[in-house]
């Protein structure tokens, strides 16, 4: 209620419960000695605004004033982004107390809409009508971003169920298979000043920095900025987006309270397709799809616009395909080959064969090969001559590779890389991580004492812990490990004494 509505009740109340009685007062007033103090008539109307207005005073005093500050108070943020983006302040009961276009589409979602004091919810299920009826959220493009900012997490989190609910009602009722993606935030400058600088929304810019920090520096922030929500929706589940740390992870200096949320797949009716996509680049290399294993095909922005990458082994070399996710043309691709022998070089005495090396690969993953989509094992040489074997697998979402020593059944090096989305979470909880293994070396100390002392001595968990990389090296004779990982946006890099896990040289940096 307005100030001045609040006035004109009270004005309504108290003309019916105290009618003008200047007369009689006057009439009951006896002359008084000494100074005589004049009265004189003033009209009705300036009568009662005065004391309209004391009572007024009296009952924001009286606590009308914490009641109607309360039902105006800005509990919430909610912005909502397609290509038009809105934003709508609520209060702690869920009402509506402004909705407020933030570009020239958002203003045409809006037109002819009074949502001020509506409940959030139904705010939310006319805001994505309007949106259907004006073409915005079709097969096309069926991906929203909901945003809710609130220093409250709890209470942020419901609201943000509850609109997301409402969003997929309305959609759910259009007939369109939407996809949403939710958070919660808890706004900080620095995300503000990021949102300001690109003239979006926070929501938005949490959204890019997620993807950003995913792609582990192929990607830049300026360049995803023009991209619509859902473009930034098939890169969000393409890239590894490290788990969240309640302290540490989060879209722009750790502001995000909890992960983003999705429902739904974002629509690629705009584009050819993966299997599209692998046909193309399968043409383009002359081979069937009998003749190779797929490593990996998803979707990338590169160059100013979306592609696919295409990644497939077949007859001992690895290919690298770019192809344009609109058109199905090969933009890019490389051959790389896996190594080729000398001729006069034989495998030295003793060599554990591709069974045997396939098999120490799989034992040290915990895997099962009839649990892997594929398992491929193969010479590795260097100038010609044999180096060791190289094993590849995947097993779910997660790529294992792996190098095996040639003559006994040694892990030389391992990484794996997990691509459903998430970065691969190991028994112990640690992210997708490369390393080496000690191979019974006397004296030494293994990689897990290895990153145990480099994680000690910069006083993380493993847990915290992703990109993680440990490799096992001598550096004028001497047995050492060379351990790098990241905590939130801190880069670790540390060598470790093989013998006996002293910290010979560290260095910590701001990751960008």
């Amino acid at each position: 209620m307005t100030d001045k509505e609040l006035e004109q009740r009270l004005e309504k109340v108290l003309s019916a419960t105290a009618p003008d009685d200047l007369d009689g007062v006057l009439s009951r007033c006896a002359a008084r000695k000494g100074t005589v103090i004049p009265m004189k008539r003033v009209t009705t109307g300036k009568f009662w605004k005065t004391l309209v207005a004391a009572c007024l005073v009296l009952v924001l005093a009286g606590g009308g004033g914490a009641y109607y500050y309360q039902a105006n108070a800005v509990a919430s943020v909610v912005s909502l982004d397609v290509n038009p983006s809105i934003e709508l302040k609520i209060n702690k009961n869920e009402k509506v107390l402004s909705a407020t276009p933030m570009n020239e589409e958002g203003a045409d979602i809006l037109e002819g809409m009074d949502l001020k004091g509506t409940q959030a919810d139904v705010a939310m299920y006319a805001i994505i009508g309007s949106l259907l009826q004006h073409g915005y959220v079709d097969e096309l493009a069926n991906s929203i971003l909901i945003t809710v900012e609130d220093e409250n997490t709890q209470r942020g989190e419901k609201l943000q169920a509850e609109l997301t609910a409402q969003a997929d009602a309305a959609m759910a009722n259009a007939q369109v298979n939407g996809a949403i993606l939710s958070q919660t935030l808890q706004m900080s400058d620095e995300l503000k000043a990021k949102a300001e600088e690109y003239g979006i929304s926070a929501g938005k810019a949490a959204l890019i920095q997620t993807v950003v920090d995913g792609s582990h520096g192929t990607k830049t922030f300026e360049s995803l900025v023009g991209l619509s929500i859902n473009e930034l929706n098939l890169l969000y589940s393409s890239v590894s987006v490290p788990a969240a740390d309640p302290e540490e992870s989060g879209a722009v200096g750790g502001d995000t309270a909890a992960p983003i949320q999705t429902t739904g797949s974002a629509s690629q009716s705009a584009y050819v397709g993966l299997e599209t996509a692998k046909q193309a680049a399968l043409k383009h290399a002359g081979l069937s799809q009998a003749d190779v294993t797929f490593l990996e095909a998803e979707y990338d922005y590169d160059d100013g616009r979306m592609v696919y990458e295409v990644e497939f082994y077949a007859s001992g070399e690895k290919f690298e395909y770019e192809i344009d996710a609109a058109t199905g043309a090969v933009i890019k691709y490389e051959r790389e080959s896996t190594g080729s022998s000398n001729p006069g070089v034989s495998l030295p005495a003793g060599n554990i064969g591709e069974s045997a090396a396939k098999q120490t690969a799989l034992e040290h993953a915990g895997v099962k090969e009839s649990d892997t989509k594929y398992c491929n094992v193969w010479l590795e040489y260097d100038d010609g001559w044999p180096e060791c074997y190289e094993v590849e697998f995947m097993a779910g979402s997660t790529r294992y590779e792996y190098e095996i020593a040639l003559t006994s059944k040694t892990v030389i090096k391992f990484e794996t890389k997990n691509l459903g989305g998430q970065a691969a979470q190991g028994e112990n909880g640690s992210q997708a991580e490369s390393g080496t293994q000690a191979g019974g070396t006397s004296g030494d100390i293994g990689a897990q004492a290895a990153k145990a002392a480099a994680f000690a001595h910069a006083g993380v968990s493993e847990a915290q812990a992703y990109e993680l990389e440990v490799e096992r090296d001598y550096d004028d004779g001497r047995l050492e490990y060379e351990v790098e990982f990241k905590t939130g946006r801190m880069e670790y890099q540390y060598t470790i004494d093989g013998v006996t896990g002293s910290i010979l040289e560290y260095e910590w940096d701001q990751d960008d």
